[in-house]
């Protein structure tokens, strides 16, 4: 899903997003690629542009749905570009048939550049879904 937004310098930051997921008896199994000029790993990894390969697998328990994430990640900025691996886990838990709550943990780390070190870290992504 493309949106665009704007910065606090003014500028626009424009983003991309494909998602597929598939669920057969309670196993869920998706992906998604990503590319963006905003975003937390955008951020947390010092770069004007990240670009995403995510794959997720998880299960339906019911009212709740746990997953792992596996992937990569490209960082463009300026002074280069690195590429690295994320990983994590998450959880989306339905309130009621309407609203969905989801929350994934991820640890990402951008490989060094010219001997310098590597950029590593952890986001939080918090999310809710309206279902019509």
């Amino acid at each position: 899903m493309p949106h665009v937004s704007q910065n606090a310098s003014g500028n626009e930051a424009q983003a991309f997003e494909f998602s597929y997921g598939l669920d057969s008896d309670g196993v869920i199994i998706g992906g998604r690629l990503a590319t963006g000029q905003n975003g937390p790993l955008t951020r947390a990894d010092l770069a004007e542009e990240t670009h995403q390969l995510r794959l997720h697998a998880g299960y339906d328990f019911g009212p709740a749905t746990g997953f792992v994430t596996v992937g990569g990640l490209q960082a463009e900025a300026s002074s280069g570009r690195r590429h690295g691996s994320l990983f994590g886990f998450g959880m989306r838990v339905s309130l009621n048939r309407a609203l969905q709550l989801t929350g994934e943990i991820l640890h990402h780390e951008a490989g060094a550049k010219d001997g310098s070190v590597s950029l590593r870290g952890q986001t939080l992504a918090v999310s809710a879904a309206f279902r019509f």
